[in-house]
């Protein structure tokens, strides 16, 4: 592999490791930003899920035209193509929901110390929480997905290199 497919690989995995982590920044008091969930998502999650499928998208492009993978080879990268894909919209899905949470909450979406919604929130405020909470935790199963199916993808590529007897020691 070339060193862009090397250094974008180095970067998708590290991308997959930051968004299945999650933000560093603990919800505290105040933590309701201009987007109205700092707690919720931040810009370090997006950072992450950008490099996740970045990585991915640079990888992949150099293992379809590239290599000739056969059909089992092929099965797992299109299964890690779908976590990747899963993970960049629910990305997406998660900044247009900040958005509109902007538009309609401009002080934010009323967060207590522990960055979970507070009881005078308006139903259409917890809305938007619950889109929040269920849009974090797809993106981090399919971030995890990713990070999951690495193996099985390396694995695969490594055995339709058929590389004989020294691949055989390690299969």
């Amino acid at each position: 592999m070339s060193l862009l497919t090397t250094s974008a690989a180095s970067i998708h995995q590290l991308g997959a490791a930051a968004a299945f982590a999650g933000s560093p920044r603990s919800a505290g008091p105040g933590t309701a930003d201009r987007a109205g969930a700092r707690g919720l998502w931040s810009r370090y999650d997006v950072v992450a899920n950008a490099m996740l499928a970045g990585g991915w998208l640079i990888e992949q492009h150099t293992l379809r035209t590239q290599r000739h993978l056969d059909q089992e080879t092929d099965d797992a990268v299109r299964l890690k193509d779908l976590t990747v894909v899963g993970s960049a919209l629910t990305n997406i899905a998660t900044i247009a929901a900040g958005h509109l949470v902007r538009r309609e909450f401009p002080q934010g979406l009323p967060l207590d110390a522990q960055g979970s919604l507070t009881s005078d929130a308006s139903r259409r405020g917890e809305r938007y929480y619950r889109c929040f909470t269920v849009m974090k935790m797809l993106n981090r199963a399919c971030a995890a997905g990713a990070i999951g199916f690495t193996p099985r993808v390396n694995f695969n590529i490594l055995r339709s290199y058929r590389p004989g007897r020294i691949f055989r020691l390690f299969a």
